[in-house]
């Protein structure tokens, strides 16, 4: 099963790419895990420097912005990105 990750605190941002990252995944219709990580150690743990940012399984796609809805789709469907 897919992982997505949100690393960062309780912020508009951070909930914006929730909301995308739900969208997405309702559209494509797959199974995927989505986890929002707001310990600040824990996002220091994965290299997020700058919030927020989205992981898809452990791979830092997107930081300091809310990625854009095609960009959400491209990553589930296994493209680069």
């Amino acid at each position: 099963m897919m992982v997505v990750q949100v690393a960062g605190p309780d912020c508009e941002l951070c909930a914006e790419a929730m909301r995308r990252i739900h969208q997405a995944i309702c559209e494509c219709g797959l199974d995927v895990a989505v986890e929002r990580i707001t310990d600040f150690d824990d996002i220091v743990a994965l290299k997020v420097y700058a919030v927020p940012g989205v992981l898809v399984d452990g791979v830092l796609k997107s930081v300091a912005r809310v990625p854009e809805q095609h960009e959400v789709m491209q990553w589930l469907a296994g493209g680069e990105g």
